[in-house]
C-alpha cells in the first residue's frame, strides 16, 4: 500500500513493550510472534507502538473476539475474516530464477540465430547446435538409444534423479545404471552422470 509511517496502539501491555524491546520473549511461540513483528518492523520508515487503556480500546477488543462468537447476528456490512493458521507456522519460498541455464544459448541460437560475436565461439556453437533441435518451446537433443531426449533443467533433473532412484517405483541402483535408466526414459542433460554419481554417493 506504499505506507511508511505507521503507529500501532495495543491494550495489551506484554505485546508493547515486547514490541519496543524492553521485555524479552523467553516462550519459543512468542519469540517466533516477535520475529514476524521485527519483520514487519523493518517494511516501514517509522513505527510506533504504543499501549492505550482498555476501556478505550473496546471496538478493536471487539473486533478481536468476533472469532469465537457466532456470524448470525452480524450486519452484512460487517466483513469477517477467519484465520486458521497461525502466522509464525507460514513458509517463505523464494523464487528461484532459472531463466539462465546450460540451454539458454543452445535455445537462443536455434530459435533465432543469435550468435556470440567471437568467431572461435561461434563455430564451436554451430558444431554444438547440430545435436539438437528445438520445437514447440522444448529442446531436444539426438540420441543413439532414442530418436530425440527432452533437455531438462538442472531443477527438473534433481527431480528426475530423486524420481527414478527414490520414488515410486524406486530403483536405488548405482551411478551409472541410474544416469542411464534417465537417458532411456528420454531426458538429457550434460552433467547426467555426475548428478546421478552425487546422489547415490549421498
Amino acid at each position: 500500500m506504499g505506507i511508511a509511517a505507521i503507529k500501532v496502539r495495543s491494550d495489551s501491555q506484554l505485546v508493547v513493550l515486547q514490541g519496543r524491546g524492553e521485555y524479552e520473549a523467553k516462550e519459543e511461540v512468542m519469540k517466533k510472534y516477535l520475529a514476524k513483528v521485527q519483520e514487519a518492523i523493518a517494511l516501514f520508515d517509522t513505527f510506533e507502538i504504543e499501549r492505550v487503556p482498555r476501556s478505550q480500546n473496546m471496538r478493536a477488543d471487539a473486533l478481536s473476539k468476533l472469532a469465537s462468537s457466532s456470524f448470525a447476528h452480524l450486519n452484512k456490512e460487517v466483513l469477517v475474516e477467519v484465520v486458521k493458521q497461525k502466522s509464525i507456522n507460514h513458509v517463505h519460498i523464494l523464487a528461484i530464477d532459472s531463466s539462465a541455464t546450460w540451454m539458454t544459448l543452445l535455445v537462443n541460437f536455434l530459435s533465432s540465430s543469435a550468435l556470440p560475436e567471437n568467431k572461435t565461439e561461434t563455430r564451436r556453437m554451430q558444431l554444438r547446435t547440430a545435436k539438437y533441435a528445438y520445437s514447440g518451446g522444448t529442446l531436444y537433443r539426438r540420441s543413439y538409444l532414442s530418436p530425440w531426449l527432452k533437455c531438462v533443467t538442472p531443477e527438473e533433473s534433481d527431480y528426475v534423479l530423486r524420481e527414478i532412484h527414490e520414488g515410486i517405483c524406486a530403483a536405488h541402483v548405482g551411478s551409472r545404471v541410474l544416469a542411464k535408466k534417465c537417458l532411456l526414459l528420454d531426458y538429457y542433460w550434460p552433467s547426467i552422470f555426475q548428478d546421478a554419481a552425487e546422489l547415490v554417493q549421498k
